[in-house]
């Protein structure tokens, strides 16, 4: 596998093209190593239960009280 050293080795000498590639591959194997470990945690995480359980939401006042006096004829 490629390496950083390898790609400044590669631009020290003057390949660029040799560089760039390299470049791309060691950037592609820390994306994909990132990507297995964002996917190990969701699998470790996805059934745990939540650390404190979720509440009743307190109540919204709207003004609404539902009373068809409050509704205006038309």
């Amino acid at each position: 596998m490629a390496t950083t050293k390898d790609m400044v080795g590669s631009v020290a000498k003057g390949d660029l093209n040799t560089a760039n590639d390299t470049f791309k591959n060691v950037m592609a194997a820390k994306v994909d190593n990132a990507w297995d470990a964002a996917r190990i945690d969701v699998a470790r995480t996805s059934f745990d239960a939540p650390e404190e359980p979720m509440g009743e939401a307190d109540p919204v006042d709207t003004g609404i009280t539902g009373d068809p006096a409050e509704v205006e004829e038309e």
